[in-house]
């Protein structure tokens, strides 16, 4: 190469890396599932979020008693709690199967979650669909047959993410009971309850930081229902910690199921029934 080849060749690498230096680097559109929600759970219902595969998440849920029963009863935490521990796997990333047991009833729970649609980053997918299954057992000794002691869910789940910040979700459910009762009241009233009830459960979440929401649920039936019996309403403090996320709630429940949530729950906003909870859920990752 000659001497003025060389020259010629310095000058035009240190005018072109400059103005390499200045294009604007973009990222690239990227067609990935958007993060609805932390937490497969949003405080009682499910939530589109699923485990990605070979994945375990491990649940406890725990409500306390009414909160404006007042010192004598430390605000609840003396009176009788609901609580629930829970397993869920990953068969796929759009497809989770579970168990649990709550104390109320002595009830285990089984069930299945599937995505059939989900949001995209680039939304063009504008929507997550999921639908869930759930069959309740109860085993209290009480002579029922194995048949008298289930209840049933069916539910769809439809949820957006609007922005960074916000994330909503509707939630038509369906429940039935195989065995219902006909009680008598404290006084002395009929209390007669329904095998079937539709629930539109709304709910979502709100970001105050990358750790950090606000969440919010409203469970009400819609038609016919079991006398003495009222919608939930739920708000609370979600926090993720990675690899744990916590939620601290106040609720007008005790029920941890859907279908016992929507067809059995006796707690009236408007009396005070007012209880605070957790949700605990741990994601341990497969390989």
């Amino acid at each position: 190469m000659t001497l003025r080849s060389l020259l010629l060749t310095l000058l035009l690498v240190s005018v072109s890396t400059p103005l390499l230096a200045q294009i604007p680097r973009q990222r690239a559109v990227t067609n990935e599932p958007a993060e609805i929600f932390w937490a497969p759970t949003l405080v009682h219902t499910s939530t589109v979020t699923n485990l990605p595969r070979k994945n375990l998440n491990f649940t406890i849920m725990h409500a306390f008693g009414v909160v404006s029963n007042g010192v004598e009863d430390l605000f609840g935490l003396d009176g009788a709690a609901n609580i629930r521990f829970g397993l869920d796997y990953g068969v796929t990333d759009r497809l989770s199967i579970g168990f649990g047991r709550s104390r109320f009833d002595k009830l285990y729970d089984f069930r299945f979650k599937a995505n059939l649609l989900r949001q995209t980053t680039s939304n063009s997918v504008p929507l997550d669909v999921a639908i869930k299954g759930d069959v309740g057992i109860n085993t209290i000794k009480n002579g029922f047959d194995f048949n008298d002691r289930l209840s049933y869910l069916a539910a769809v789940m439809v949820a957006r993410k609007f922005s960074d910040k916000l994330s909503l979700q509707v939630t038509p459910m369906f429940s039935h009971f195989n065995t219902v009762f006909i009680l008598r009241g404290a006084d002395g009233e009929i209390i007669e309850e329904e095998n079937d009830h539709i629930a539109v459960a709304v709910g979502g979440r709100f970001l105050l930081s990358e750790r950090w929401g606000l969440v919010a649920e409203y469970i009400p039936v819609i038609g016919s229902r079991s006398d003495d019996t009222n919608d939930t309403l739920s708000l609370g403090l979600e926090v993720e910690t990675g690899g744990h996320v916590f939620q601290l709630f106040f609720t007008t429940s005790q029920w941890m199921t859907e279908q016992h949530t929507i067809a059995r729950n006796a707690d009236d906003f408007f009396n005070g029934d007012i209880r605070w909870g957790f949700n605990v859920n741990r994601v341990f990752g497969g390989h």
